[in-house]
C-alpha cells in the first residue's frame, strides 16, 4: 500500500471510530448532560466530525476510481457503479430497520446519500479543478443562500420521518438528515483533496482557519451561541449550517495535511486503525446492532461516569475488532462482497 493509500486508510478509519462515538455517546448518554456542557462540547465536536469525514474520504475514494476508468465502457462502468449504489441503499435499509426505534424504514440517511454521490461521480469527474472548487464553495454558502430548503425550524422526528414519495426526495435532496444539498460539498472536497497540489491546500487551509476564527469572533462579540446541534448558533448540524460546512471542511482538511505527514510505523494502533478503515462500510452498519439491544433492553439513562466508560469503551472495541476482521476475514465482508461483485 502507498502511503497516500495508507493515510487515507487511516482517516477513513478515524472516521467510522468518530461515527461510532457519536451514535454511542448518543445512547449511552448520561443524565443531566446537554450540548452547553462542558462534555457536550467535547463529544459533539467528534460527533460533528465524524459524517464530513466520512462523505470526504468516500468522495476522495469515488474521485481517484472514476478518474483511473476514465474511457471505459458504458458496460464496465455499470459492472463498477451499479453493485456499489444497490449494496449502499441496501444497507441504509438495513441500519434504518435496525434502528427503527429513531428512524423511519425508508427515511434517507448517509449511506443513501453517499449512493447519489456514487452515481454523480462520473459526471463529476468530468468537470475541472477550478469549476468543482466554484461549486463546493457554492454549496458551502447554499444554507445561507437558500435557508428555507433546509427546514430551519423541523424537528429531528421530522428530518427522520418519511409520508410518501414526495416527502422521501425532499429529505433526501434537502432536509433530511444528511441531504444532497448542501451534503454534496464534503463529496466535492474529497475530490479536490485528491486533485490540489500541496502549495493550494496549504493556502486553502490558511483561509479556512481564518474564516473558522472569524465565527468564533462573531458568536463572542454577538452573543450568539457559536455551536449547537441544532438551534439558534452559527455552527447547527441539523440542518448544516453554513458556518458549520466551512469549519468541518476546514478541520477535515487539517486533519489530511496532519495524517499525510505523519511518520507511522507499520504495526501498532495506526495500523490497526488503517486496517478498521477498509472496512468502514462493514463495521458503519454492524456497530448499530449492540446500540439497538442496549437501547430496546435500557431504559434508565446512564449516571454521567458510567456513560463516559460506556462510550469509550465501545468506541475503543472497535480497533482491535475491525483489525482482526480485517487481517483474518477480511473477505467476509460487505466491501469483500463489493470486490466480487466488481471484479
Amino acid at each position: 500500500m502507498t502511503a497516500r493509500l495508507r493515510h487515507i486508510d487511516l482517516m477513513r478509519g478515524l472516521a467510522i471510530l468518530f461515527m461510532v462515538e457519536a451514535h454511542a455517546a448518543s445512547t449511552f448518554r448520561p443524565v443531566g448532560v446537554d450540548d452547553a456542557s462542558i462534555l457536550g462540547v467535547v463529544v459533539s465536536s467528534v460527533a460533528g466530525l465524524a459524517a464530513p469525514l466520512f462523505v470526504t474520504i468516500s468522495g476522495w475514494g469515488l474521485h481517484t476510481s472514476v478518474k483511473r476508468r476514465a474511457g471505459g465502457d458504458f458496460a464496465a462502468w455499470m459492472r463498477w457503479l451499479g453493485p456499489r449504489v444497490v449494496i449502499l441503499v441496501a444497507c441504509q435499509l438495513v441500519v434504518n430497520l435496525v434502528m427503527s426505534h429513531i428512524f423511519d424504514w425508508s427515511a434517507p440517511g448517509v449511506l443513501t446519500l453517499l449512493a447519489i454521490v456514487a452515481l454523480l461521480s462520473p459526471l463529476l469527474a468530468r468537470y475541472s479543478t477550478p469549476v468543482r472548487s466554484a461549486l463546493f464553495v457554492l454549496l458551502l454558502a447554499s444554507p445561507s443562500l437558500l435557508p428555507d430548503l433546509t427546514g430551519v425550524a423541523m424537528t429531528w422526528d421530522d428530518r427522520v420521518s418519511v409520508a410518501g414519495v414526495g416527502v422521501w426526495f425532499s429529505r433526501l435532496l434537502f432536509d433530511g438528515t444528511y441531504p444532497l444539498l448542501p451534503w454534496l460539498s464534503f463529496a466535492l472536497l474529497g475530490g479536490l483533496l485528491a486533485d490540489l497540489d500541496e502549495t493550494t491546500r496549504r493556502r486553502v487551509l490558511c483561509l479556512g482557519i481564518l474564516l473558522s476564527v472569524g465565527t468564533m469572533v462573531w458568536s463572542a462579540t454577538s452573543g450568539v451561541n457559536w455551536a449547537l446541534t441544532s438551534g439558534d448558533a452559527l455552527l447547527t448540524f441539523f440542518p448544516a449550517s453554513s458556518a458549520f460546512l466551512l469549519v468541518a471542511a476546514t478541520s477535515v482538511l487539517a486533519l489530511h495535511e496532519l495524517t499525510l505527514r505523519a511518520t507511522l510505523p507499520d504495526h501498532g494502533l495506526p495500523n490497526w486503525t488503517s486496517n478498521l478503515g477498509r472496512l468502514s462500510l462493514s463495521v458503519y452498519v454492524l456497530h448499530f446492532v449492540p446500540l439497538a439491544i442496549y437501547a430496546r433492553m435500557v431504559e434508565i439513562p446512564p449516571s454521567l461516569s458510567v456513560g463516559m466508560v460506556l462510550t469509550l469503551v465501545y468506541v475503543l472495541l472497535w480497533i482491535p475488532v475491525g483489525n482482526g476482521w480485517f487481517e483474518r476475514a477480511g473477505d467476509y465482508s460487505l466491501e469483500g462482497l463489493l470486490k466480487r461483485l466488481t471484479s
